[in-house]
């Protein structure tokens, strides 16, 4: 036999049997070593719209709802569990602009009682907030409260003038916003005697009521709830925001 052939021979049996001896011990690639475990990622809890908020709505718990966050991504204005002095203040609050269901609520869309804003917060858009210096009498013994709908008349000429009409209607069913500085009651029974009450008004109209307060007394006269024409005066126009905050009386 030709010893070329042997040592090919000899060569491919080595090789044979070292292919057994692998396959039947286990040998080949070295088995798969268990990876890092997944790091937990640490959540919080932040606070959102559970619906629709209308601008001036009050906040309260029951419209709003906790959603889980990574705690390492929460934009610091956001409101966690943690802000224990906003949770408690909810009440108080109201949405300073429209927040939408599954909106975050924080400061920078709500105003607080007491806070700069808040009589723009609760007006209707387009509308206007005139005052005026009123005494109990003319304001239906001091039982008139935030939230009532009013017609405001004016008589006696403050000059001592001859007026061509005794005794005029200037408004007609207009929105108190305030009595001095109260903005909302809890109790319908409280009665407040302010010396300032704040109306909201159609744009129209700021102009009449403001020379009526200026050249006449004024009355306001408080309508029934149950009264369903709501629409006396000119539609305003939406995009004619302006609070006048003082009124001379």
């Amino acid at each position: 036999m030709n010893v070329s052939r042997v040592l090919i021979l000899v060569v491919a049996l080595v090789a044979g049997g070292g292919a057994f001896y692998l396959a039947t011990s286990g040998g080949g690639a070295p088995a798969p070593q268990p990876g890092p475990e997944p790091q937990e990622v640490a959540m919080t809890k932040v606070l959102f719209a559970r619906s629709n908020l209308e601008q001036g709505t009050v906040i309260t718990q029951d419209k709003t709802k906790w959603v889980e966050w990574p705690e390492k991504t929460v934009p610091d204005f956001y409101v966690t569990d943690k802000d224990t002095d906003f949770i408690e203040g909810l009440g108080d609050m109201r949405a300073r602009i429209d927040i939408f269901s599954n909106e975050p609520i924080f400061s920078r869309n709500t105003v607080r009682r007491g806070d700069r804003g808040m009589m723009a917060a609760i007006m209707t858009p387009g509308m206007r907030a005139v005052s005026a210096k009123i005494k109990v009498e003319q304001v239906s013994g001091g039982f008139i409260l935030p939230g009532d709908r009013v017609d405001v008349f004016a008589s006696r000429d403050k000059r001592g003038q001859v007026r061509e009409a005794p005794t005029n209607i200037v408004l007609s069913n207009v929105r108190v916003l305030a009595i001095d500085q109260t903005f909302t009651t809890e109790d319908d029974d409280i009665a407040l005697p302010g010396k300032t009450i704040t109306l909201e008004v159609a744009p129209s109209m700021v102009e009449t009521f403001i020379e009526a307060k200026q050249s006449a007394d004024l009355t306001i006269v408080l309508r029934s709830v149950f009264d369903e024409d709501i629409e006396d005066q000119a539609t305003p126009t939406p995009d004619q925001v302006v609070v006048i905050r003082y009124g001379q009386g």
